[in-house]
């Protein structure tokens, strides 16, 4: 069996229901948290194992909520796939160890990225899915949430 290579990928993550848990936390918003602030680094050390570039959202000060991630070169299928289990696990974990139901959502889609610039400062939302990579791995996510959450999508 021959392990599949992929040559660009586009990953968007975002946490489940995290709103309501931030609440029933007493979390203060914009600030990180326990799961925020794992998310970031587990996001971060997933980027630097391969190679890849943050196209939105990861943020060291304020915790990462959500973020699309843009991975190049021959990446194996299978590695990704466990790298991805692997945050999704973590995330449930630390929401375990601060006394709350934390999950994930990851969508991912194949195909060349659309480099976005944004027109100013609240641009980013509508910009963010200019290319049709970034569409699908948006599309992903949704199909995940709507499984209820806490699972990778590939489209």
């Amino acid at each position: 069996m021959a392990l599949e290579t992929v040559e660009e990928l586009i990953i968007f993550i975002d946490l489940d229901n995290f709103k309501e848990i931030s609440e029933k936390q007493g979390w203060v918003t914009f600030k990180p948290n326990e799961i925020t602030g794992t998310l970031t680094e587990l996001v971060s050390n997933f980027i630097r194992k391969h190679v890849g570039e943050v196209i939105y959202g990861l943020d060291e000060k304020r915790g990462t909520e959500e973020c699309m991630l843009r991975l190049t070169g021959a990446l194996l299928h299978e590695v990704i796939v466990s790298d991805l289990e692997y945050i999704v696990s973590k995330i449930q974990e630390a929401g375990f160890e601060c006394g709350c139901e934390s999950s994930v959502s990851i969508g991912v889609s194949r195909g060349p990225y659309t480099p976005i610039r944004p027109t100013g400062p609240y641009q980013w939302s509508k910009r963010l899915f200019k290319g049709q990579a970034q569409r699908l791995a948006h599309k992903a996510l949704k199909k995940a949430k709507k499984q209820g959450g806490n699972r990778i999508v590939f489209l």
